[in-house]
């Protein structure tokens, strides 16, 4: 491979963490507008986490279709409607969906600032969860830093008590939101 193409895939490469990066950060202020705006008072978190999965189905047959007519703008996987392969995902779609919705309940009881350290543990789920389930070690340092991350969760837990604003409900659901994300990382990794 020639430096262009290195330095193409590099581009490609940043180009997609990018995209990733601000759809996230978007769909994190987009769904903390709608479900904590007084004015809206829109109680549908559970009706939002199906609308987006849908709309991001739909995302995916438009751009598997694109993907097959056109190949040589962009590449897609091909969208299959298997039953063995439903039945093999469907662990996988549940730990997605039940992030997705812990994720919704959070941001409608907590505010977005608050939402970052609700959703802290992530890592440190990441490293118990390798353990049960994949039966891989961590080193001692990785270990450390799991104990700070659990520190500062517990410190900004206290900070919003004390400023009696703290979501017990909210709380809770972002540490599931954070181990649900954790296991379909795990099943991703696993499969």
């Amino acid at each position: 491979m020639g430096d262009r193409a290195i330095a193409m895939k590099y581009f490609q490469i940043a180009g997609v963490v990018s995209a990733y990066w601000l759809i996230s950060i978007s769909l994190v202020f987009i769904n903390n507008s709608l479900l904590s705006d007084e004015k809206r008072k829109l109680d549908a978190p559970l009706f939002i986490t199906f609308f987006q999965c849908f709309v991001s189905y739909i995302l995916c047959i438009i751009l598997s279709f694109l993907s097959e007519k056109l190949p040589s703008l962009f590449r897609f996987p091909k969208v299959s409607h298997d039953f063995s392969t439903l039945k093999t995902l469907m662990p996988l779609s549940g730990f997605f969906v039940a992030m997705v919705t812990f994720n919704n309940l959070c941001l409608k009881h907590v505010g977005v600032a608050f939402y970052t350290v609700s959703r802290s543990l992530t890592t440190v789920f990441n490293v118990m969860f390798t353990y049960f389930v994949l039966r891989q070690t961590t080193s001692v340092p990785a270990i450390t830093c799991c104990g700070v991350i659990v520190a500062g969760f517990l410190l900004g837990v206290n900070q919003e008590g004390q400023m009696g604003s703290l979501s017990v409900f909210g709380v809770t659901c972002g540490v599931l939101a954070s181990a649900t994300l954790s296991m379909y990382s795990i099943y991703t990794k696993k499969n």
